[in-house]
């Protein structure tokens, strides 16, 4: 649908821009941009064809503009140029290809100012503009053929000369925002013109070498961004290959970044004898072999295809992490042809780096770990305290593997989940550490989940632990440790431990639970895994403590995803029956959420416990907890259930009332008789008792429990347990006593109790036949 009416912003945008000083216009610069965002039939409108009657008006206020903002361009001041830039971009995004087959004028100018001495802001809105105007360009052939192709070279060498100077000029280093824009704006060009960019690949490629994989020793801070955007671009640089050549370019520099990775390990890592063995023909013992003790740490070079040098444990770190990343990088970027990920090499670095396991407090050496006695305890413990940050690099690298494979990574889910489980054990301390292994170890889960073993699902109890602790953490049902007023040493109080005052006073019952702030990440990530660990684990290899306290954690973290999937996946005992149900948890937290009506009125399980077997969750505390795992799993949960339910003004007492009793009787039938379907093919058969031995069953109803099941013929294709006397009498003829049977009888006379006793009446006269027969 076409507006044919003149906008009055395009009047009022002619008149603003002539009337107002050029100094005022950065100031009106956001209404301009609106008013010139609602000006795109104009804009866009070709003025070839034949007029209407407005359009003569429309063509002079749409060439006035182009004008105005061609004289902005080339005003003596730096404002001026600074609208003109932004000007140019809204115009040529709103107008589409009537504004950009005029916008050669507009090219040139933004490349003039480039080139000049203007303030970071304005080149980096003109670098954003350029890149902007070349990608709208890329669908036309005719105009990268008239404009493109003339232009993006001078584009390419106006960028080079911001990144490095002339040695003879005096300009400043340019910003690390600027220098992100140039590097952002060549990633995005690059692969709609790699043969006329190819000229710059190798400058490129230099101008970023000190931001790939940055450390201390460079003595510059280089923000995580800036690192990011330069790993992109040296990563798409190889599509400026010759024709056929872009996957090989890809692996060998793929291969040489990992080649330099274990080089720095080798020194990094030299205060450990590694026991690893490399799978992809590193040469472990040659390396080691020229490491020189005498001298700290250090790698890089200062050639042109190295990264800079590096002296230091901390540097050495920092450059292992950036490595890493880079490799991150790698695999998440695309490629425009097909290319072969080195797996075998990935994956023999992180087997390097989970095979160390760094010395745990309190616990004995392991014999695996063997220390260099050529190297003094300050390295190792510089070593020690970097490297967790190693291993949440590696636990990345694993995760980027997952996503970017997706079910090609599945003979690697194992070694991947063992791999993670070590380097968790050691640094689970860390909350980042944390994050990642929540994430890994769901998508790990996702593949290979349902064919685990017992062995290897029990092996995950200190993830679960862990994630479990962090939800009740920031549900604020984390219990606080206790702490005794003194310590008590041989009848005597210890001097050495300070003693707190307050520890004396009673604790009230507020002060039970502490609060731990979590970043929604990580909170979102340990949910994602709960639930996870309820769908993709087989639940008869959890052990029901286990499974009890991700129960509790879900109920009271309110985690309605985790609650549904336990619901679906339930957990029975060798009877069959179902130990705990938490329907009634679930639909009170929850009462208008569309899966867990769905689940309510459609979901029957097979068997369940007694009438009261809902879920206590006061009870079954978590086993095999050591001390040093006592704040983990010291959870308290006799506090009253937080819900969501809406308060009077969406619901009245009587539906409240009537909504819960519909509930107790949903999820917690009383079960006044079962029925078991053999066969769908045979007639049902009713099977009831004698008469004979009514009064003598009638004498003992009041001993025979209410969940006793009483079989009369174990080959009758239905079988009927419930109390007797709902057997022979209907609802009707109901003796009014204060037995248990009538007041069994009395709960259970819904529908369908009602048309079964009817059903044992009309049978009644087929069974007296019968056992008239039978004793004629």
């Amino acid at each position: 649908m076409a507006f044919s009416a003149l906008p009055p912003e395009l009047r009022s945008l002619c008149r603003r821009l002539t009337a107002t000083k050029v100094e005022q216009l950065p100031a009106l610069l956001p209404s301009l941009l609106r008013d010139l965002l609602r000006c795109k039939e104009p804009l866009s409108r070709s003025y070839e064809a034949k007029a209407s009657d407005n359009s003569s008006e429309s063509t002079v206020l749409v060439h006035k503009l182009k004008t105005q903002i061609s004289t902005l361009l080339n005003s003596r001041t730096s404002q001026g140029r600074f609208v003109g830039v932004a000007l140019v971009k809204a115009m040529v995004e709103t107008g589409g290809w009537e504004c950009l087959r005029t916008s050669e004028p507009w090219v040139r100018g933004l490349l003039s100012i480039l080139q000049r001495k203007d303030p970071a802001v304005i080149k980096d809105l003109c670098v954003v503009t350029l890149v902007k105007i070349y990608t709208l360009m890329h669908a036309y052939p005719t105009l990268i053929r008239e404009i493109v192709t003339p232009t993006l070279p001078t584009f390419g060498t106006a960028c080079l000369q911001i990144l490095k100077p002339p040695a003879t000029s005096k300009v400043a280093k340019a910003p690390n925002s600027l220098i992100e824009t140039i590097f952002e704006g060549f990633s995005v060009i690059i692969p709609l013109y790699p043969t006329t960019l190819r000229q710059f690949a190798t400058k490129l490629r230099v101008e970023t070498r000190s931001y790939v994989a940055p450390t201390v020793s460079d003595g510059t801070i280089v923000p995580a961004s800036l690192q990011a955007c330069s790993r992109r671009l040296v990563i798409r640089l190889h599509m400026t290959a010759v024709k056929g050549g872009d996957s090989t370019e890809w692996t060998k520099h793929l291969d040489g970044i990992i080649t330099t990775f274990h080089a720095t390990a080798d020194q990094v890592l030299r205060a450990i004898q590694e026991n690893w063995e490399s799978v992809s023909g590193h040469p472990l013992e040659s390396t080691l072999q020229r490491v020189d003790f005498d001298k700290d740490p250090q790698g890089g070079g200062d050639s042109l295809d190295q990264l800079p040098p590096w002296t230091g444990i901390y540097a050495g770190s920092e450059r292992l992490v950036g490595l890493l990343d880079f490799i991150c990088e790698y695999l998440r970027c695309f490629t425009k042809t097909t290319v072969t990920i080195p797996v075998s090499a990935i994956v023999d670095i992180v087997t390097r780096i989970s095979s160390i396991m760094p010395p745990i407090p309190g616990k004995e050496k392991s014999a695996s770990i063997q220390m260099n006695p050529a190297v003094g305890r300050e390295e190792k413990d510089e070593l020690w305290t970097v490297f967790p940050d190693i291993q949440l690099a590696a636990m990345k690298l694993l995760f980027v593997m997952t996503q970017r494979l997706g079910r090609n990574f599945l003979p690697l889910a194992q070694t991947s989940l063992e791999q993670l489980l070590r380097m968790f054990e050691s640094s689970y301390r860390l909350p980042e550490i944390r994050i990642i292994a929540f994430l890994l170890t769901k998508e790990i889960l996702q593949l290979c989940g349902p064919t685990m073993e017992k062995l290897t699902v029990e092996g995950l109890s200190l993830i679960i632990k862990a994630c479990c602790r962090d939800l009740l953490g920031s549900g604020g049902h984390l219990k606080r440790p206790k702490q005794s007023a003194a310590s008590i040493q041989n009848g005597l109080k210890s001097k050495s431990v300070s003693q707190n005052a307050d520890a004396f006073l009673g604790n009230s019952a507020e002060d039970e639970f502490i609060s731990v702030s979590l970043s929604s990440e990580h909170v979102s990530a340990g949910a994602a895994l709960l639930t996870t660990l309820f769908t993709h684990v087989p639940q008869q290899l959890l052990p029901s403590s286990l499974r009890a306290h991700m129960l509790k954690t879900a109920i009271l973290c309110q985690i309605k995803d985790a609650q549904v999937a336990s619901v679906l996946h339930p957990v029975r005992d060798k009877s069959g029956k179902t130990p705990a149900v938490i329907l009634p948890y679930l639909t009170q937290q929850f009462p208008h959420d569309e899966s867990v009506e769905v689940l309510r009125f459609n979901f029957r399980p097979m068997a369940t416990g007694p009438r009261n077997d809902a879920m206590d969750i006061d009870e079954a505390p978590i086993e095999d907890a050591s001390e040093d795992e006592s704040s983990m799993n010291g959870f308290s949960f006799n506090r009253p259930l937080e819900t969501s339910v809406p308060g009077p003004a969406d619901h009245t007492p009587a539906e409240a009332a009537e909504t819960s009793a519909k509930a107790q009787d949903l999820f917690l039938p009383k079960r006044p008789l079962e029925t078991v379907l053999r066969s769908e093919e045979e007639r049902t058969t009713v099977v009831r008792p004698p008469p004979t031995n009514l009064l003598k069953r009638k004498s003992e109803e009041a001993e025979i429990a209410i969940s006793k099941r009483v079989e009369i013929d174990t080959t009758a294709t239905t079988v009927i347990s419930a109390p007797i006397q709902a057997s022979i009498n209907p609802p009707s003829q109901a003796p009014k006593t204060g037995s248990v049977g009538a007041q069994d009888e009395e709960d259970s006379s819904d529908n369908e109790s009602v048309h079964l006793n009817m059903e044992l009446d009309a049978d009644d006269d087929d069974d007296d036949d019968d056992d008239g027969a039978e004793e004629n």
